[in-house]
């Protein structure tokens, strides 16, 4: 089966694609932009807070550089995603 750490790791990928399903939703539906910025800042609560042990032990120019990357990655996965889902929902 699956030992601690993985199903550890299975649960936080699952978060971040609900956060991501969550942002196309919202493209797909034609919520307002708002919306998607909103679960936006939750996706990037949730980034912090599953990996405050894992960020905790790194020296803070390295925390702020993974912090900074990671900001990155999850902006550019919500606005993705909620562009896609503006494509299949026929808004664009």
């Amino acid at each position: 089966m699956f030992s601690a750490r993985q199903s550890a790791d299975l649960a936080v990928a699952f978060g971040d694609l609900a956060f991501a399903v969550g942002v196309f939703a919202c493209g797909l539906f034609d919520a307002p932009v708002w919306t998607a910025g909103l679960a936006g800042a939750g996706m990037v609560a949730y980034w912090a807070a599953s990996r405050r042990r894992i960020l905790r032990r790194l020296p803070s120019k390295a925390r702020a550089n993974q912090t900074a990357i990671a900001l990155f990655v999850v902006i550019a996965i919500q606005a993705g995603a909620y562009w896609l889902g503006l494509g299949v929902g026929g808004a664009i």
